[in-house]
């Protein structure tokens, strides 16, 4: 259950700011940066390889999302207000994929 929380909340946070690309790139690819990144800072609860687990979200969302769906996530997310239930269950299935590949 932690994992799920944590992995969701990656998503609540990572999706915008792939989005917005506002962090600088180390590897070439922001979303997979800001997900290195989550996983150091409050990833301890995530059992299994970090790594493994960043390129999957990274690679599930690139092929799950369009640009336009992650800028609807991103904006919502600045305003406070819940992404289209399309979108949103979008981002769940990212999430169930890569934790159930674990």
């Amino acid at each position: 259950m932690k994992s799920i929380l944590i992995v969701s909340f990656f998503a609540m946070t990572a999706l915008p700011a792939f989005a917005q690309q506002s962090l600088p790139k180390s590897s070439g690819d922001p979303l997979q940066d800001i997900c290195t990144g989550f996983m150091e800072q409050t990833g301890q609860a995530v059992s299994g390889d970090r790594n493994k687990l960043c390129s999957c979200l990274v690679r599930e969302t690139k092929a799950r999302l369009t640009p336009r769906e992650m800028e609807i996530y991103s904006k919502a997310g600045e305003t406070g207000q819940a992404p289209p239930p399309a979108i949103m269950e979008k981002v769940i299935a990212v999430a169930t994929v890569c934790l159930m590949a674990q």
